[in-house]
């Protein structure tokens, strides 16, 4: 989603201020600092990449996945071993 900001630009010179204020403080003139809204796009920190070059994943049945047991690692404390599922 964009980000919506305000700035304030002077009609006569076109500087940019934060903030409203009555007279322009570069040009010095009166009333010409009107209010415009300005949408920011925020970048997109993933991408979906559209290359036909990648693997694919698809799926699978859940009697279909093939399962194996692992040798459990031992970490000397009885707690954690239990916590983790016997080590």
């Amino acid at each position: 989603m964009a980000k919506v900001k305000t700035t304030f630009f002077c009609q006569n010179c076109g500087t940019s201020f934060a903030k409203w204020q009555g007279q322009c403080s570069a040009c010095k003139e009166w009333n010409t600092i009107t209010e415009e809204v300005i949408q920011k796009v925020e970048k997109v920190s993933w991408k979906i990449s559209e290359t036909k070059s990648e693997k694919v994943s698809k799926s699978q049945k859940v009697k279909d996945i093939s399962t194996t047991s692992e040798a459990r690692l031992n970490t000397k404390n009885n707690e954690l071993n239990r916590v983790l599922g016997g080590g």
